[in-house]
């Protein structure tokens, strides 16, 4: 590898401005150079030439894949298609990137694994929300025993209200409900938590929306290892949400209302610390208790890259390996087979790096 990472982005939709924050971290990261952006519409194309002067465009992947001056492809494109390209990038011999939820099923991320192994390439997952302002804090806290114990992990967002959106309504394509917020959560947790899960429990319910074929709620329960419970859930028919965050521990608790915590994302490079958490102390079994409003961190989105640049070209971690993306899909999938079975369910590929 050569002291620049020329790099990539296939795809460049208009939907949450994704292919072009793809485009601002990689052109803001110093060792990684911009070379340009694969889209098959010709109107996206020449929407990111505007943005990004200079850089080249093509409609077909096989164009992009034959060149052998790119080094990492970044894929930005819906979920289904995720496989598929990175396999085939993989085989063309670039190093990818792929957009959370990283793919559809367990049997996909398995495929994605073997293809960057293979090819002695290496496969990262974007899941560059650890990087936000309030998870780093949160984590920070728990880290720093400022709670304790962590026995409790409570998230949930969403609301009451229509859920379309594209082709993330379409099951088939986007994965269904947990896949549209889900990978931020469920990545969160188990980054959070950082222990093997014994058994998944799901709840999916259907009883709203009936034009679109994905759920109007669902939730998921994650026992670990230790005993710790995790639940996650996101719903369009919650007249009443709850805040984002709850962490409950032996010696206190974290509440985050997740606002405006995030404020800028898909559009800035990263920000400087928004909102802040709520954390509570109690001491001396519940004798002293003190409520404090912590300043969240910064929003260090564009540290993902950097530690990826760290190592493709020094050797480091990857940032989020495919093993990592594959657990949170393995959550994905026993979820939904508890829900249709009653159960609860094992994860596959329960490994923690």
């Amino acid at each position: 590898m050569p002291d620049t990472i020329r790099a990539a982005v296939i795809g460049y939709g208009p939907m949450h401005h994704f292919g072009w924050a793809h485009c601002a971290w990689i052109s803001n990261a110093a060792e990684f150079e911009l070379v340009g952006v694969c889209d098959r519409d010709p109107e996206r194309t020449e929407v990111a030439r505007q943005d990004w002067p200079g850089i080249e465009t093509w409609n077909d992947t096989a164009e992009l894949f034959a060149r052998d001056d790119i080094d990492l492809v970044s894929v930005v494109t819906p979920h289904f298609t995720h496989a598929p390209i990175a396999i085939e990038a993989l085989r063309a011999g670039k190093h990818v990137v792929v957009e959370k939820a990283m793919c559809l099923s367990v049997a996909e991320a398995t495929a994605m694994i073997e293809a960057a192994e293979e090819a002695g390439r290496t496969l990262a997952v974007h899941h560059n929300r650890r990087h936000d302002g309030n998870f780093r804090r949160i984590k920070q806290l728990v880290d720093e025993g400022e709670i304790g114990e962590v026995f409790q992990v409570d998230l949930e967002a969403g609301g009451y209200g229509d859920p379309s959106h594209g082709w993330y309504t379409e099951k088939a394509k986007g994965g269904g409900l947990l896949y549209f917020w889900g990978p931020h959560a469920v990545d969160w947790v188990l980054n959070l938590v950082g222990e093997p899960v014994t058994g998944v429990t799901g709840f999916f319910f259907k009883k709203v929306w009936d034009h679109v074929d994905i759920a109007d709620h669902a939730k998921c329960v994650l026992r670990f290892e230790s005993g710790c419970v995790a639940e996650v859930t996101y719903s369009r028919i919650n007249a009443a949400p709850r805040p984002l965050w709850r962490v409950l521990g032996t010696e206190g608790a974290i509440l985050d209302s997740g606002a405006p915590a995030t404020k800028g994302y898909e559009h800035v490079i990263s920000t400087p610390p928004q909102g802040s958490v709520k954390l509570i102390r109690v001491r001396d079994r519940g004798h002293r208790r003190e409520e404090i409003e912590v300043p969240n961190l910064a929003n260090d989105w564009d540290s993902y890259w950097r530690d990826l640049a760290g190592h493709l070209l020094r050797g480091a971690p990857v940032p989020v390996s495919g093993h990592d993306g594959r657990r949170t899909i393995a959550v994905f999938e026993a979820a939904e087979r508890s829900s249709q079975a009653g159960v609860t369910e094992p994860v596959a590929y329960e490994e923690v790096r």
